[in-house]
């Protein structure tokens, strides 16, 4: 949260690239209310779940199969490096040092510093959204986690669940927080490489963001699935909703047409979602 509001308050109206205006005072204050609003809908939701009423009872399409094949056996205290709180931040993390260095970087401007606090406000921003849609999803979907549905006389010998925390199982965290920060940063820096490559070498090294990011981001989904506390599906579902949330937040400062002619006074597109890799 203070991250968010230290770089609400270095964002500035004042264009400075030909053909980009940065977000507005309005459309800053929107896009904060807006996130903030359904991190705190989706906590109170979560919070106040009746788990006795769960939209999607265990396993639904292949999610059995799927469990076992990618899971492998289930066996008390299953559990990886990434099974933990901890984890779910790492991406994140990660990914917002990656794209503060490349922003840092480029480009050229002499405003460089409201640049950076408005591709990090968005980032944050973007990561509130993903962050309070899935404690929402959560909170009204209640569907009980594969260990203690698959397995109950596993999940019985462990002690780190409980029913509140039995039913959150749709959608993965892990996976929406990490597919919205591979989107996010896989957009940017390739944006960055059509500027400073040449056509050729941009078409040699094209492959390297998406193919790296999302690697990890779906390694990070496996990993929930392996721990058992994810199906097949919850890993899915979250991956759509980080990828959506981030082609939109993304689009809120297109770098793409920063150097696309100005567009009339009063007709600034806002909301719009790409499906560009």
């Amino acid at each position: 949260m203070g991250l968010l509001l230290a770089v609400v308050a270095a964002c500035q109206t004042t264009p400075t690239v030909k053909g980009q205006e940065y977000l507005s005072t309005e459309e800053i204050a929107v896009i904060s209310a807006a996130s903030v609003g359904i991190v705190a809908i989706g906590v109170a939701v979560k919070n106040n779940a009746h788990n006795d009423k769960s939209l999607i009872n265990g396993p639904i399409l292949f999610d059995a199969k799927l469990q076992k094949l990618l899971g492998g056996d289930c066996r008390p205290n299953k559990t990886n490096f990434l099974d933990n709180t901890v984890g779910s931040a790492v991406t994140p993390g990660f990914t917002g040092l990656m794209l503060l260095t490349a922003d840092l970087s480029w480009p050229e401007t002499n405003d460089k510093g409201k640049f950076v606090a408005q591709d990090l406000f968005l980032f944050t921003s973007g990561l509130f959204t993903t962050k309070g849609l899935t404690s929402l999803s959560k909170g009204l979907i209640s569907r009980e986690r594969p260990l203690p549905c698959l397995e109950p006389d596993i999940a019985g010998l462990r002690t780190d669940f409980n029913n509140a925390y039995d039913h959150n199982s749709f959608f993965s965290g892990h996976a929406s927080s990490s597919f919205f920060s591979a989107v996010y940063l896989n957009k940017r820096l390739r944006s960055i490489m059509r500027r400073q490559l040449t056509p050729s070498e941009y078409d040699g090294w094209s492959w390297a963001p998406p193919a790296l990011l999302f690697s990890w981001a779906s390694i990070v989904g496996w990993s929930r699935i392996h721990a058992y506390k994810h199906y097949f599906t919850d890993v899915l579902a979250g991956a759509v909703v980080g990828y959506l949330v981030a082609e939109l937040f993304y689009s809120f400062h297109d770098f793409d047409k920063m150097t696309a002619p100005s567009q009339p006074s009063g007709t600034r597109q806002i909301f719009s979602i790409r499906l560009k890799f």
